[in-house]
């Protein structure tokens, strides 16, 4: 057989392998269905896909280079989508002050601030969360993630909160998490290949794995209410580069192998609000306990309980809402 001589046909070798064609079709936010149509000339893919294609299957670039030579560059600009070196110091400096139990929340809300001063519209939403793999008491296997702080970036303010949300197997982090690759879905409303569960509004999503080597401790969950926000190659490389430094204020065991990331299915949102109020008084009882047995917990310990009993309640919840089959 001859060497392939176009990218459509160089692709088309490629995608015979399902696993690649599933990975490169998320890497895309596309249907597999679509990358098939490319390879046949059934389809053009957009000026955005092109680019996503040169950057996510290296082995078609020498093929894609003159295609893209005609093309106008992407519409981000790169200076403007750059994170600022003097940062980088203050989250250093973040990461060698701030006590251990601190680390997490003044690092991940230090960078959310960061990011809604550099991305915040006054014609887009977006919404921009930390999800972390939720440790169990014992073992090392992670069923679920918990989002565990947010920044809500809408016309007219920026929010930085802490959170509570579940997400299992069913969501776009999940898919992340479980594939240790980062995913878009350019329109929400059309595209169906992944999962998401996200808020109405929500029109266009991406999820970045936060990466230590060959373990992850969660993921960058990121959307907008705007279409194929995430179009540019420029603004894709900011939230990786955002992703990497998230990744700073986990602790080494917080990351996981990925051998090690089992995800059940979590319930609806509208379902785990009302697990949520138990929070409190779940912790309570915990330190009472503790403290009966004239042992000692601390809170955030007390917490990160509560919040592990809550979530092996919703997966059970689940599995028993789950049709029979």
């Amino acid at each position: 057989m001859s060497d392939p001589h176009t990218w459509r046909e160089l692709l088309a070798e490629i995608i015979k392998n399902p696993q690649e064609k599933g990975r490169i079709a998320a890497a895309l936010g596309v249907h597999p269905l679509t990358l098939t149509r490319w390879v046949r000339s059934i389809a053009t893919p957009r000026q955005n896909h092109l680019h996503r294609l040169f950057e996510t299957v290296p082995e078609l670039r020498p093929r894609l280079a003159d295609e893209l030579d005609v093309l106008s560059p992407p519409s981000a600009d790169v200076s403007q989508h750059a994170i600022p070196v003097p940062f980088y110091s203050h989250i250093l400096d973040l990461y060698t002050t701030s006590p251990d139990g601190l680390r997490l929340w003044s690092i991940c809300t230090a960078i959310l601030q960061e990011a809604g001063k550099q991305l915040a519209s006054s014609h887009v939403g977006l919404d921009i969360s930390v999800v972390r793999c939720l440790a169990p008491p014992q073992g090392s296997i992670i069923h679920c993630l918990q989002e565990y702080v947010g920044l809500n970036a809408f016309p007219g303010g920026t929010q930085v909160e802490r959170r509570q949300r579940f997400f299992g197997a069913e969501s776009l982090a999940g898919y992340a998490v479980a594939t240790c690759h980062s995913a878009q879905i350019a329109d929400l409303n059309t595209d169906q290949l992944l999962p998401h569960q996200l808020p109405e509004q929500a029109r266009s999503a991406a999820a970045f794995p936060l990466l230590h080597a060959t373990r992850i401790a969660g993921c960058l969950l990121v959307w907008s209410t705007e279409p194929d926000y995430f179009h540019s190659l420029a603004l894709l490389d900011l939230f990786r580069s955002y992703a990497a430094l998230f990744a700073l204020a986990f602790d080494p065991e917080d990351f996981y192998e990925s051998h090690s990331i089992v995800l059940g299915i979590m319930p609806s949102l509208q379902i785990q609000q009302s697990y949520f109020v138990t929070n409190l008084d779940r912790i309570k009882s915990l330190l009472a306990r503790a403290a009966a047995g004239r042992g000692s917990m601390s809170y955030l310990r007390a917490e990160q309980r509560a919040l592990w009993q809550i979530g092996e309640e919703l997966l059970q919840l689940s599995s028993r809402l789950a049709p029979e089959t």
